[in-house]
C-alpha cells in the first residue's frame, strides 16, 4: 500500500516519460517506459530468414536446407527504438523494457504465416555465474511472455551452458565468436527433446555464433524443427 501510495506521488511528481520521443506518457500508454505512438512505429517483419545468406524464405528453407533453423527476427536492429529497448532491458536491467520488447514478438509471429501449434519454447540459457550477476536471464523473461501470451509450453533446464565465456558482443569477428560459444551448450535429458518443435528465443541476432550453436546442440539431441525467434537482428 506505502510502495503504491509512493508510486502515485513521484509520478505526479515526476511524470514518467517515454523512453524514446521524451513526451509524458498517459494513461493510454500500456507501458511506463515507452508510449504506443512510438512503439506502433517499429515496422516489423513479415517472413523468415535463412541464417546462412539471410534471404527472407518461406517456412521450408529452400536455399540452404542443411540450416540448423529457420531465423524469426521481429525487426531490424538499426531501428532506434529497438536499440534503446534492449539496451535498457540487457545492460541496465529495466525490466519495464521487457513488456514492450514481447508485445513486438508476439505481434509478429501472430502475423507470421507459420503455425506454431505443435511448438514448445527453449530459451538460450546463460551461464549460471553470469545469471548471478545480472539477476536474471533476459530471454527467459522474454519466453515467459511469450509463453503466457501463446498458450505455448516452455522446456526449461534441459538446454544448460555449460561453459562460462566471454561476453560475444566483446568479440569483433565471426570466427572469434564462433571459437568463443563452441562446445558451451549441453542437453539433460535428450529423451524430452525428440521429434519436437522447438522455438528458440534468443534477445538479438549479430553474428549468428550463439544460435547455432545452440541450434546444433539441440538437433543433435533429436529436436525436429527450429525457428529462433529474435527480437531484432543485426545484419
Amino acid at each position: 500500500m506505502l510502495r503504491t501510495i509512493k508510486n502515485i506521488v513521484l509520478d505526479v511528481i515526476f511524470p514518467p516519460i517515454c523512453l524514446t520521443c521524451k513526451k509524458n506518457l498517459n494513461k493510454s500508454d500500456k507501458y511506463k517506459i515507452i508510449c504506443q505512438q512510438c512503439l506502433s512505429s517499429v515496422i516489423l517483419y513479415d517472413s523468415l530468414f535463412c541464417p546462412v545468406c539471410l534471404r527472407r524464405t518461406p517456412e521450408k528453407n529452400e536455399c540452404h536446407p542443411k540450416a540448423h533453423y529457420s531465423l524469426a527476427p521481429a525487426c531490424h536492429y538499426d531501428n532506434e527504438i529497438i536499440k534503446k529497448l534492449i539496451w535498457q532491458f540487457k545492460y541496465e536491467y529495466w525490466m519495464s523494457a521487457a513488456e514492450p520488447l514481447s508485445e513486438l514478438l508476439s505481434n509478429y509471429l501472430k502475423n507470421l504465416n507459420t503455425t506454431l501449434k505443435d511448438f514448445s519454447i527453449i530459451y538460450v540459457p546463460l551461464h549460471k555465474k553470469r545469471e548471478f550477476q545480472r539477476g536474471f536471464n533476459q530471454c527467459a523473461v522474454l519466453a515467459n511472455y511469450i509463453s503466457k501470451e501463446l498458450r505455448m509450453e516452455i522446456i526449461k533446464n534441459n538446454l544448460i551452458r555449460i561453459k562460462n565465456t566471454e561476453t560475444q558482443a566483446d568479440l569483433k569477428d565471426y570466427k572469434s565468436r564462433e571459437d568463443n560459444i563452441k562446445n558451451s551448450f549441453s542437453i539433460n535429458n535428450s529423451e524430452l527433446l525428440k521429434g519436437k518443435n522447438i522455438l528458440l528465443i534468443d534477445d538479438v541476432y549479430t553474428s549468428g555464433a550463439t544460435l547455432n550453436e545452440a541450434a546444433r546442440v539441440l538437433k543433435a539431441g533429436g529436436v525436429k524443427k527450429i525457428l529462433a525467434l529474435v527480437v531484432a537482428k543485426a545484419r
